[in-house]
């Protein structure tokens, strides 16, 4: 029996000897870290170095070879540029990158090779830049916004399946409404221009329509203001309205080839 035990004892001693002499690792600030064990597989906290051995480049944690957990990439300089999270090997889950400055450029939830729900991407002022939803499938869908570089919203509007719907709502960097544009089945139908109310020039002098082509210019209460074809933004065939501060029609002026032809006064309910 007592032999046995030994023989036992002689057989452990030599399993513990021969993993230890398996295993591979580095201290580093008094930490073990890269260790490799019996098997050849990495395990636990993981750093990688530059050429000269000096500067980080990568750090995070290995299980059963494969990367697990968040992951932390920096650039030359030492600023942090990602942070990836890893399931067994596959980046899934929360992601992070960074401009050098350490502002954040872009967010949201990565699976494997696409991005997946709420999306964030930034200026690089820092800012909202674009505030996007994905699919499962990661495509994007649900409501889509795009913002100025001042932080006003930009654009506004649906996605379904990576296409827009319905109606896309573009504002100013005042945060005007100045024109939506009507999409059918991701294709684009139509376009209304929105025109914002200024005091201190004449509407038919504002255009946020810059374009050429047929199109209706609205005020703030919704009225049309300048209807017809656009040369450059300018009305050159077309109706230019004037109402009062009632909202009530005044009158028509008659544009051709970009003059004003006649003005008619609107008759007046009694």
């Amino acid at each position: 029996m007592v032999n046995d035990m030994r023989l036992v004892f002689a057989s452990i001693l030599f399993l513990m000897f021969f993993s230890l002499e398996g295993q591979s690792y580095r201290v580093y600030e008094g930490d073990t870290i890269n260790v490799t064990d019996a098997r050849k597989l990495k395990q636990g906290l993981w750093i990688s170095f530059d050429n000269v051995g000096e500067r980080i480049t990568e750090k995070g944690t290995y299980l059963n070879n494969r990367k697990h957990g968040v992951w932390e990439a920096f650039y030359p300089s030492g600023a942090k540029k990602h942070e990836i999270s890893y399931k067994k090997g596959a980046a899934i889950g929360p992601s992070r990158f960074f401009q050098e400055n350490g502002k954040v450029s872009e967010e949201g939830y990565w699976n494997v090779d696409h991005w997946e729900g709420p999306y964030k991407f930034y200026h690089k002022s820092g800012k909202l830049a674009y505030d996007w939803n994905y699919n499962e499938k990661g495509t994007r869908s649900g409501e889509q916004k795009y913002y100025h570089e001042n932080g006003a919203l930009k654009y506004k509007g649906e996605w379904d399946s990576g296409k827009t719907v319905g109606s896309l709502k573009i504002f100013n960097q005042e945060g005007q409404l100045i024109t939506e544009r009507i999409y059918d089945d991701g294709k684009f139908a139509d376009n209304v221009v929105h025109e914002p109310v200024k005091e201190e020039a004449p509407a038919k002098e504002i255009s946020s329509f810059n374009g050429t082509g047929m199109s209706i210019v609205y005020n703030l209460q919704g009225k049309p203001e300048r209807k017809g074809f656009f040369v450059r933004g300018k009305l050159f065939n077309g109706q230019y309205y004037q109402y009062d501060e009632k909202g009530e029609l005044v009158s028509t002026q008659h544009y051709e080839n970009g003059e004003l032809k006649r003005t008619e006064t609107a008759k007046k309910s009694q």
